[in-house]
C-alpha cells in the first residue's frame, strides 16, 4: 500500500483535535491520537516533532488570521481629525465588533481548543493576549484623540486594561456557550455601550 502524506496528515489532525477537545493538552496521548488516526509513531514524527508542534499546527493559522484582522480594524479608527470624530468613533466601535465575533464564530472548533484544551502550550494565556490587543489598540485611539478630549488623566492604562477585559471576556464566554455570533454580537455590543458610555462620561465628551 502506497504512504498517502496528505491523508496521514489529515487523519493525526483529525484524531488530534478529538483528543485535545476530550483530554486537553497536557493529558492527551501521541500514542492515543496516533492509534485513532491509523497511523504509527513514527509516522507521526514524520509530520510533527512534538505534541506541542502538533496543538500549534493546528491553531496558529486561525490565530494569525485573528491577528490580522485586528490589525486591520485598528486602523479604520485613527483617523482622528474633531471632537464630533471621537463620538462617531465609539459609536461605530461595534462594527468591527462583528468581524471579530464573526470570525471566531466560524472558526469556533479551533478557538474552543484554545480556550478550554491549551494549558501547557503557547497558548495557554491567549485570552490574556487578544485583551492585551484591545487594550493596545484603545491605547493607540487614544493617543491619536487626545488633542479632543479633556480629562486625559482619568483614563490610565489600567482602566483601558479593565475595559478591555470586560469586553473581551464577554466574546469569549459566548463562544463557550455555544451562543450563535449574532448573540454574541449582541451581548458584546451591550458591553461596548456600557464602555463607551463611561468613557465619554469620564472624558468629558
Amino acid at each position: 500500500m502506497s504512504y498517502d502524506y496528505d491523508l496521514t496528515h489529515e487523519n493525526i489532525i483529525k484524531s488530534a483535535k478529538e483528543q485535545f477537545k476530550e483530554n486537553g493538552f497536557r493529558d492527551a496521548s501521541i500514542r492515543k491520537i496516533c492509534k485513532d488516526a491509523g497511523v504509527t509513531n513514527g509516522a507521526f514524527y514524520a509530520h510533527f516533532t512534538s505534541k506541542e508542534d502538533l496543538f500549534c499546527g493546528i491553531v496558529e493559522p486561525v490565530v494569525e488570521k485573528l491577528s490580522g484582522l485586528y490589525s486591520d480594524v485598528e486602523d479604520e479608527y485613527l483617523d482622528i481629525n474633531s471632537a464630533d470624530d471621537v463620538v462617531n468613533a465609539f459609536k461605530n466601535a461595534y462594527k468591527s465588533l462583528e468581524r471579530f465575533i464573526k470570525f471566531l464564530s466560524e472558526n469556533r472548533e479551533i478557538i474552543l481548543l484554545i480556550l478550554e484544551s491549551a494549558a501547557g502550550t503557547a497558548y495557554e494565556n491567549f485570552p490574556d493576549r487578544i485583551t492585551e490587543y484591545e487594550a493596545e489598540s484603545m491605547k493607540k485611539f487614544f493617543k491619536a484623540s487626545e488633542r479632543f478630549i479633556g480629562n486625559k488623566e482619568n483614563v490610565s492604562d489600567n482602566i483601558i486594561r479593565m475595559g478591555a477585559s470586560f469586553l473581551i471576556s464577554t466574546v469569549f464566554d459566548g463562544i463557550k456557550r455555544n451562543l450563535n455570533s449574532e448573540q454574541i454580537l449582541h451581548e458584546t455590543k451591550l458591553v461596548s455601550d456600557y464602555c463607551a458610555a463611561g468613557y465619554k462620561y469620564v472624558l468629558g465628551l
